[in-house]
Formats: C-alpha cells, sequence, structure tokens
C-alpha cells in the first residue's frame, strides 16, 4: 500500500452536489441504453454500503426497482495491516427471487476494486446462477476489470490509484492528481484512511466483530 504516501491533503477535490449528479446521469444512460438493448430486467439492487447506498438509491429510483439488497464492507487499520472486514450480508433464504436472478451492485469510489470483487464473490457465492452487473460512479483508469461480473459500467474516470503520469491523464481527459471529496465526506475520515490509520467511529466495534475477507500488509 505504498501509494498512500503519494496523497496529499490539497489533492482532495470537493464535489458538488450538481457535479456528483451530472456523472450518476452519465451512469444511469449507459445502464439504460445496454437493458434496453438487451432486454435484460433487473431483480434487485445491492449498493456497497456505505458509499455504494448513494448511488444505488438512485439508480434504484431512476429504474423503479422497489427491492434493494445491501451488503456492507469495511477497511479496518491496524498498526502493521490493513483488514477488509464484512459487516453486513444478504441472506437469500425467503427472497422469492428468480433462479437466474439480475443484480445490479453498485459502489462508489472504485480505487483498486477489492471490496467490489469480495461483494462479487460473495454475490455468486450466495446465488450461484446470478448475472451481475456492476455500476459505479467513479473508476480508476488502471483498475477497471473485476471478475465475477457480466458487466461494468462507470460515470467517471480517475487516477486515484495514482498510476497514470500526469501527461497520460491529460491524454485521456483525466483529472490529476486528484481525489474527489463527495459532497457527503469528511475529509478528514478520508485523509485518516489514505493515510491507513483507523478513524475513530463512534460505532467503530462493529469492524471488530465483522467477518474477516481480505487481510493486506501495510
Amino acid at each position: 500500500m505504498s501509494y498512500l504516501a503519494k496523497y496529499k491533503k490539497n489533492d482532495f477535490k470537493k464535489l458538488s452536489w450538481e457535479e456528483y449528479s451530472k456523472t450518476l446521469d452519465i451512469l444511469c444512460e449507459k445502464i439504460r441504453r445496454y437493458i434496453k438493448k438487451n432486454g435484460i430486467k433487473i431483480d434487485a439492487v445491492v449498493p456497497i454500503l456505505r458509499a455504494g447506498a448513494i448511488p444505488g438509491i438512485f439508480l434504484a429510483y431512476r429504474f423503479h426497482i422497489l427491492r434493494i439488497l445491501p451488503l456492507q464492507y469495511h477497511y479496518r487499520f491496524t498498526k502493521n495491516k490493513i483488514e477488509l472486514r464484512k459487516i453486513l450480508n444478504i441472506n437469500p433464504k425467503g427472497l422469492s427471487l428468480p433462479s437466474k436472478p439480475t443484480f445490479l451492485l453498485v459502489e462508489g469510489n472504485h480505487c483498486f476494486g477489492l471490496t467490489a470483487y469480495t461483494a462479487a464473490k460473495d454475490l455468486k457465492r450466495a446465488f450461484p446462477n446470478c448475472k451481475i452487473i456492476y455500476a459505479v460512479d467513479h473508476i480508476d483508469y488502471s483498475y477497471q476489470k473485476i471478475d465475477n461480473v457480466d458487466k461494468i459500467f462507470y460515470g467517471k474516470l480517475t487516477n486515484e490509484t495514482r498510476i497514470l503520469s500526469k501527461k497520460d491523464c491529460l491524454k485521456k481527459g483525466i483529472e490529476n492528481p486528484l481525489s474527489y471529496l463527495f459532497p457527503w465526506e469528511d475529509i478528514e475520515e478520508e485523509w485518516a484512511t489514505v493515510q491507513g490509520k483507523q478513524f475513530k467511529y463512534k460505532d467503530v466495534e462493529i469492524l471488530e466483530r465483522g467477518k474477516l475477507k481480505k487481510e493486506i500488509s501495510k
């Protein structure tokens, strides 16, 4: 995770709701064209909480979908490692879904994509015959692919992982070096994350009880 050292606090660009909503409109239109062209019926929206809740609810309303089945993961930081922990699961019992459901899996800002990869893998484990359409408002240019999804749609490309050079970003029309601070986000929480430090949540004990999904050495 040495890439964390490349972050500066003044790299963060605060997005307005107006800017963010334009990105969601782009994302929505891409999905709309795809499902219309292919005659696809989405059976449930699966937002990855917390960040995926906002675009997830937006898309659920735009596509008139009532069923929302959230998953939640979060990183826990210790002195020597970073842990991805699962704190909310989907129980497939009693959901009355088709035998081959189509899920719209929704994430917020996608950097390396580990959380989305884990969510898709967990969905496939719970619903082996499902189809997964992955929708994300912002995605890092260098990490646009994840396993276990049938199609990926994004609203805007980023260079969050700092892999692209400034010259490459200029050619591709990507802002650099910038990290987006979304309208609902707190700079202190985001800054703690990119420094690899544990933010003091009011209910941080939930993380400690969460199921360990992946461990990364700092």
